[in-house]
């Protein structure tokens, strides 16, 4: 396959398993090494343990009952022949867990990648964003 579509569709697990919660689904995305960490804009979760429960289900599930992470746009660089950072665009489209209101947000992923036997691995993410007001558009 392709490099770009491998991480076109590593991205789309990514997003999908977030949207699922499925633990297993989510933590074969990443390489599992102790260097494994996820950067939010206030927070940081070391270890995939802590990633898949400290940032997956005690913040995001606890906050929303629902939510899709939407790739705006992607691009991928090759660093090395194992290595790759991708830079995307996203938006969320959320429902509020406590209210049952939309909620939204819009950012930038960075994510860096790892070849491994079993293909593309997350080895790192930060992600930076802001809330989406309702009704107000960008422009």
């Amino acid at each position: 396959m392709e490099f770009k579509k491998e991480i076109e569709q590593l991205v789309q697990d990514y997003a999908d398993a977030v949207h699922t919660q499925d633990e297993k689904a989510f933590k074969s995305l990443w390489t599992g090494e102790d260097t494994n960490i996820e950067i939010s804009g206030t927070r940081l979760f070391r270890g995939l343990e802590s990633i898949y429960q400290d940032f997956l289900i005690d913040l995001i599930q606890k906050r929303y009952s629902s939510i899709y992470l939407i790739n705006d746009g992607l691009k991928a660089y090759l660093l090395t022949e194992d290595v790759a950072v991708v830079v995307f665009e996203y938006h969320t489209e959320c429902i509020i867990r406590e209210n049952g209101q939309s909620h939204g947000i819009e950012g930038l992923e960075t994510q860096v990648l790892k070849k491994t036997k079993e293909g593309w691995k997350i080895a790192h993410i930060q992600y930076h964003g802001k809330d989406i007001v309702p009704g107000n558009s960008a422009g």
